[in-house]
């Protein structure tokens, strides 16, 4: 059973868990620094919630104001979430698009997605239309969408697979917080069309997750003072997980100062990984190995 973080290398990381898939790779040069069964696909458990940033993303580049829009989380939201705090309080609660794609990305919170869906429901906008074309244009040929979260939500908002590799390809488009700050924007950004203020929000969105878990559960530090570093909220401690595995992502300088890009499934299936403190610990070393690494 794994227990703690280890420190270990990268190649070292597949050995150790031959079950993961993972991609590592540098922000700044083509080509990968570690990978593992990188093109096998798996459910996106845990990631939807980024391509469904995305596709709102798109949305509020072409309706002026969007973001600031209200919505309402309803007790019909809240009790059909599974994940995130809104779920507990009552009464309903307005709050601005952005504040909400704010909290799907740090908490996962399933009501939120729900209400979100709801508003562009409400536009006459085909959601899972809109999210396969943002998939498409990207060149994310791995990631197979096969719906949306109606009934109920994990906070991931879009269903279907990916590969590691697919995940990598999707974190070098966006960016790293370098780029943004100087304005710079990559071929595949200009050719969406979307603009260095929205790249810059959505990395926003992923710089603000609580209470990290994953791949960035066992980086350096604390609180403010932990690695500076881009990620998603994490499923460890969600049912979900158990039925469809653990999916991760991680943005960060490494110990050299350069920025790399790691992505990483662990299966339901794994090997001797029964809790939530022995995904976090799997996960969390590779974030560390990811952290220690040089590019090669």
């Amino acid at each position: 059973m794994v227990a703690e973080v280890e420190r270990v290398t990268l190649d070292e990381c597949a050995v150790a868990y031959p079950h993961m898939r993972f991609t590592v790779a540098a922000a700044g040069s083509p080509g990968v620094v570690a990978e593992s069964r990188a093109e096998e696909p798996h459910d996106l458990a845990g990631i939807g919630k980024l391509l469904f940033g995305l596709t709102l993303a798109q949305l509020g580049e072409a309706g002026a104001g969007f973001f600031e829009r209200a919505i309402t989380v309803t007790a019909d939201h809240r009790a059909a979430a599974r994940t995130g705090t809104l779920r507990l309080m009552s009464g309903d609660l307005e709050l601005s698009v952005d504040d909400a794609l704010n909290l799907v990305f740090s908490t996962g919170d399933g009501a939120c997605v729900l209400a979100l869906r709801d508003v562009v429901d409400a536009e006459g906008v085909d959601l899972f239309a809109q999210a396969c074309e943002v998939s498409a244009v990207l060149g994310l040929d791995s990631v197979r969408l096969t719906g949306i979260e109606a009934d109920a939500s994990w906070g991931e908002g879009l269903l279907g697979q990916t590969t590691t590799a697919a995940t990598v390809q999707l974190l070098r488009l966006l960016g790293t917080p370098g780029d943004l700050a100087s304005g710079a924007e990559s071929d595949s950004s200009r050719a969406w069309g979307v603009s260095s203020a929205m790249l810059r929000r959505v990395s926003g969105w992923m710089g603000k997750v609580f209470e990290p878990a994953g791949l960035a559960s066992a980086l350096p530090g604390y609180g403010p003072r932990r690695v500076p570093h881009q990620t998603l909220s994490g499923w460890e401690l969600t049912a979900a997980g158990a039925e469809r595995g653990y999916s991760s992502v991680l943005s960060l300088p490494n110990q050299a100062g350069e920025w790399v890009h790691v992505a990483a499934h662990l299966p339901p299936s794994s090997a001797g990984v029964v809790s939530p403190r022995d995904v976090s610990a799997v996960l969390g070393t590779l974030g560390l190995a990811a952290y220690h690494s040089a590019s090669r």
